[in-house]
């Protein structure tokens, strides 16, 4: 059963069970999906209202850019579940004959790069959602500063959280110029983010 199809106690419990998934690849999708929510309502809380006139323009636009994102993140709490599957299917397969063994290399490896494309996404989509977060807080309403503040906070889990998949599944996979490059990226990412998260969390910390 997906996210979408759980309630809330459900899912925690579900996360809270004895098994592998889902685990924290799903939870880390789901903070950045939460940190958009709470951007969304900051902005939207300022849209129409008097005081927010000159950056109206803005809140519609925070408003359009988020939807997509959010959606984008709920879809990546199952797709990790579904991808470590993949891993322990590619493990399970015979390596009896050479043929067996070399079938089961293969497709573990296609499972790894797997394994590691859908938390690499996670770790962009909550960089654009601690941009929102950030944008929220500096045109949204300014009585929700502190919501914002989560939304900061959600963004970098789902960040560094989902940077961690990344990393080990990447220790099992051959292909170098894969491992660099996903790297690089990462490495960028989460440099980007520490300087984001900063500016975001300093205009909340001076309305307190």
């Amino acid at each position: 059963m997906g996210v979408t199809e759980q309630t809330v106690e459900e899912f925690l419990s579900a996360v809270a069970a004895a098994t592998p998934t889902p685990g924290g690849g799903s939870v880390a999708a789901l903070a950045g999906a939460l940190s958009v929510a709470l951007s969304r309502m900051v902005a939207g809380l300022a849209r129409g209202k008097t005081g927010y006139e000159a950056v109206q323009d803005d809140l519609a636009r925070i408003e359009e850019r988020a939807v997509p994102i959010q959606e984008r993140l709920r879809l990546l709490v199952d797709e990790d579940s579904a991808s470590y599957h993949l891993v322990v299917s590619a493990m399970r397969m015979p390596k009896t004959t050479e043929e067996e063994k070399a079938a089961r290399v293969e497709a573990m490896q296609a499972a790894y790069r797997e394994a590691t494309k859908v938390p690499l996404e996670t770790v962009e989509r909550g960089f654009e959602a601690l941009e929102l977060a950030k944008e929220a807080a500096e045109k949204g309403n300014r009585s929700a500063f502190t919501d914002c503040g989560v939304a900061v906070l959600l963004a970098e889990a789902a960040i560094r959280g989902a940077s961690l998949n990344v990393r080990v599944n990447l220790a099992s996979i051959r292909d170098e110029s894969f491992r660099s490059s996903v790297e690089e990226k990462v490495d960028d990412l989460l440099a980007r983010a520490q300087s984001l998260g900063h500016d975001a969390m300093a205009i909340i910390e001076q309305r307190l």
